[in-house]
C-alpha cells in the first residue's frame, strides 16, 4: 500500500486538501469526528445524528438546550472551504453546543456535500433540501419527522447561518428564498453570516493588486466551482458585482453580518453590507465587528474573552 509521501497527486488546494491519482483525500485542515452527546458535561446540550435526505444521502447533527421550550430553530453550515470540516467535527460540534446553550435554540447543524467528489452547486442544493426538508415539518405529512422538531421547535422563528463558506452557503440560500416558495410557505426570519465568503476579481480596500490575483479565495472558488459562469464574479461569490441579483430579494426579515479585524474578507463584508443597505431591502440590517482577531477565532478559541463577547452577540441575534 502506498503511502501519502510517495503516492502521485493529482491536485491540491494548499492548506486545505490534497487529492492524489489513486482517489485517495487528505483533508488536511479539518478536526477530528466526534460522537453526539446525551447531555454535554459543559453545557447541558443533547445532540443526536439524524438523516434528511437518502438521495443524495445528506447527514445532520442536531442540538437541544437544557430548556426546551418553544424554541427558535439555527440551521447551520460550516466553514471549511467546502471541502473541509464536518457537521460531526470537533470545532464545529463545540462550537454549536456553546451557541445553542447560550441563545437556547434548536441548532440543525448540515453536513453538506464537500469537494472534492461533489463539486458546487452541490453544497447548495443540499442547502435548499434541508430547508425543504425542515419545512415539511409544518405540513401534515413531514419527511423523515424529527420528534425534537415538532415537539419544540418554533417554525415562525427559523434563522439560517454559517462562518465563512457556511456562510457564503447561507447567503444564497437567502436568495433563492426569496424567489422560489419553502414547503408549506415557511419564511426564514433571519440570517446569520459570519466572516462571510465572498470575493471578486476587481481588488478593493486593502486587497492589493499582485496579492489579490493569487489569494486563497481565487484558488477556492477556481478549486470548488471551476464551471462557475463569471468565474470569480458569479453572483454566489460576488453577490455585489455588476450583474448581480438585486440584494433587496433576500428573502429573510432580518440580518446579522460578523466581521472581524484581521479577516481577508473583512472588505468584501462591509461591502456586501453596504450593498444590503443601499438595495432597498425591507429587513433589519445589522453588523457586529470583533475587533482585531483573526479569522473564525470564536471556533477555534471559545475560551477566550473576545470569543465569549462574539458567541453572546450571536445568540442574542437569534433569541
Amino acid at each position: 500500500m502506498n503511502s501519502p509521501s510517495n503516492k502521485e497527486i493529482e491536485k491540491e488546494l494548499l492548506p486545505l486538501i490534497r487529492v492524489y491519482k489513486d482517489g485517495t483525500v487528505e483533508r488536511l485542515l479539518s478536526s477530528p469526528n466526534v460522537s453526539p452527546s446525551p447531555q454535554d458535561p459543559e453545557t447541558g446540550v443533547s445532540s443526536k445524528d439524524i438523516v434528511i435526505s437518502h438521495n443524495p444521502f445528506l447527514p445532520a447533527r442536531i442540538f437541544l438546550p437544557k430548556t426546551p421550550l418553544s424554541l427558535p430553530i439555527f440551521v447551520y453550515f460550516h466553514g471549511g472551504a467546502f471541502c473541509v470540516e464536518s457537521a460531526f467535527s470537533f470545532f464545529c460540534h463545540r462550537y454549536l453546543n456553546l451557541l445553542v446553550s447560550e441563545a437556547n435554540v434548536i441548532g440543525v447543524s448540515i453536513d453538506y456535500r464537500l469537494l472534492p467528489h461533489h463539486p458546487l452547486p452541490a453544497a447548495y442544493e443540499d442547502g435548499w433540501t434541508s430547508l425543504q426538508w425542515l419545512a415539511s415539518h409544518v405540513t401534515n405529512n413531514p419527511t423523515n419527522a424529527e420528534p425534537w422538531l415538532l415537539t419544540h421547535g418554533d417554525f415562525s422563528k427559523v434563522y439560517i447561518g454559517g462562518d465563512t463558506s457556511g456562510a457564503n452557503l447561507a447567503h444564497n440560500l437567502a436568495m433563492r428564498a426569496g424567489t422560489e416558495t419553502l414547503v408549506g410557505n415557511l419564511k426564514i426570519e433571519g440570517a446569520m453570516l459570519c466572516c462571510p465568503f465572498f470575493w471578486g476579481s476587481k481588488p478593493i480596500g486593502s486587497e492589493g493588486v499582485d496579492e489579490h490575483e493569487q489569494s486563497l479565495a481565487i484558488k477556492v472558488w477556481s478549486f470548488v466551482y471551476p464551471n462557475a459562469v463569471g468565474g470569480i464574479d458569479n453572483p454566489m461569490v460576488n453577490p455585489c458585482a455588476p450583474e448581480a441579483p438585486s440584494l433587496a430579494t433576500l428573502g429573510c426579515s432580518k440580518m446579522l453580518i460578523a466581521i472581524t479585524g484581521k479577516d481577508e474578507f473583512r472588505d468584501r463584508d462591509i461591502l456586501y453590507y453596504e450593498t444590503v443597505k443601499k438595495s432597498g431591502w425591507q429587513g433589519e440590517l445589522q453588523m457586529f465587528d470583533a475587533g482585531e482577531e483573526e479569522h473564525g477565532f470564536h471556533i477555534f478559541k471559545p475560551e477566550t474573552d473576545g470569543a465569549k463577547a462574539m458567541i453572546k452577540r450571536l445568540a442574542s441575534f437569534l433569541a
